[in-house]
């Protein structure tokens, strides 16, 4: 807490403000430093330790009030999902990344900080804002290199900078004043951090270290993503409490696949968990990479170039309907039948069988209408 007057600080103390000898100590502190700003006779002591009581007695109100509820009405119409990243930064929402080391996470990261800093729209349709990239896990040199090379591969000067916290040796917890300084100085409304696992709030297979994680993450910025890793041995999922998943709007499985060590890298983005956005496809990228410069270019994969990463896309309503019609054993059924069968919702098979030339209606069964692949 600092005592000033027209903006000259005349003491500060870090204090527990409940404690009246610790009142006492600020406002004599502060009061023999006055000199002269105001005349002390119409300014007494005991009349600066008396608004500094009535200050610190008001803060505990006026904290109640900064969480007082609200009357909440819903939105007159329904409001689409908005995105600093399409699909997979949400606005006011957090975003994890996960996968095992060595599979290009934190390029896709600093790529997709670049692209939402930069408003470049050259792999993703973002909306342009100011971005923190909080690095916990290089040298400067390291990520400046990287800055540059992703900028190049972006279409960008090399040298276009990014708002960056370098913070190698050091964990969340200790740079987060830090970072929360450097986004309201800024106005950065996005933070990217990498990575997750240098956190430092405890062991990340506990459930109140990860709570102590996403809270901070979403304390420092209204939309944020970070890269998190997977257990050894399973990449099915994030390293630590199931409350990443929980606590995070948008969870996505990184893919990859090199067949030699000259040729490209495929990434793969799976998004395994998501709120409010719906379901979406794997996307593909290919990252270009040479011996003596590193990353040289990112672009949109081609078809069956990474065919063990397309493996792990899910197939689309309208494949996965023909194949079951397929089976021999099948071979017709209604829109009721097959929507039972496939997981899917009747109205959306049905609007297939009708709209789409790859089925065929076959004739009644009963008073349901039956279709089959056309051949």
């Amino acid at each position: 807490m600092t005592v000033s007057i027209n903006g000259t600080a005349l003491a500060w103390s870090n204090f527990n403000v409940e404690r009246d000898e610790d009142r006492v100590r600020l406002a004599n502190s502060a009061y023999t430093n006055i000199n002269g700003q105001i005349p002390k006779e119409e300014y007494r002591k005991e009349l600066l330790k008396k608004d500094l009581d009535l200050f610190c007695r008001g803060l505990w109100e006026e904290w109640i009030e900064c969480l007082a509820p609200l009357e909440l009405a819903g939105t007159a119409e329904p409001i689409p999902p908005a995105f600093a990243l399409e699909p997979f930064v949400l606005e006011e929402g957090g975003t994890i990344l996960f996968a095992p080391p060595g599979r290009g996470k934190s390029y896709l990261t600093l790529a997709m900080a670049v692209s939402i800093d930069a408003g470049c729209r050259q792999l993703w349709p973002v909306r342009q804002q100011k971005v923190l990239f909080i690095n916990l896990e290089r040298g400067v040199t390291g990520i400046q290199n990287r800055i540059g090379n992703v900028n190049a591969a972006l279409g960008l000067p090399r040298t276009r900078p990014i708002l960056t916290l370098n913070g190698r040796g050091r964990s969340l917890y200790d740079v987060l004043p830090a970072a929360r300084k450097a986004m309201a100085a800024s106005g950065a409304t996005v933070a990217c951090l990498d990575s997750i696992s240098r956190a430092g709030m405890g062991d990340l297979t506990e459930n109140n270290p990860v709570n102590r994680i996403v809270d901070a993450m979403n304390g420092l910025s209204p939309t944020w993503l970070g890269i998190g890793h997977t257990p050894r041995g399973d990449e099915s999922h994030i390293y630590g409490g199931i409350h990443f998943e929980a606590g995070a709007d948008i969870v996505v499985r990184v893919l990859s696949q090199q067949d030699s060590l000259a040729g490209p890298l495929g990434v793969g983005l799976k998004i395994v968990k998501e709120n409010d956005i719906g379901k979406w496809p794997v996307q593909i990228l290919a990252f270009e990479f040479e011996r003596e410069r590193g990353l040289v270019a990112i672009r949109e994969a081609w078809p069956g170039e990474f065919p063990d990463v397309e493996g792990e896309q899910p197939m689309s309503m309208k494949e996965v309907v023909r194949q079951w019609l397929a089976d021999p054993q099948i071979r017709r059924a209604s829109a009721t039948q097959a929507a039972k069968a496939t997981g899917f919702s009747r109205q959306n098979v049905a609007a297939l069988f009708k709209q789409d030339a790859t089925f065929v209606e076959l004739g009644r069964d009963g008073h349901s209408v039956v279709y089959g692949v056309r051949q």
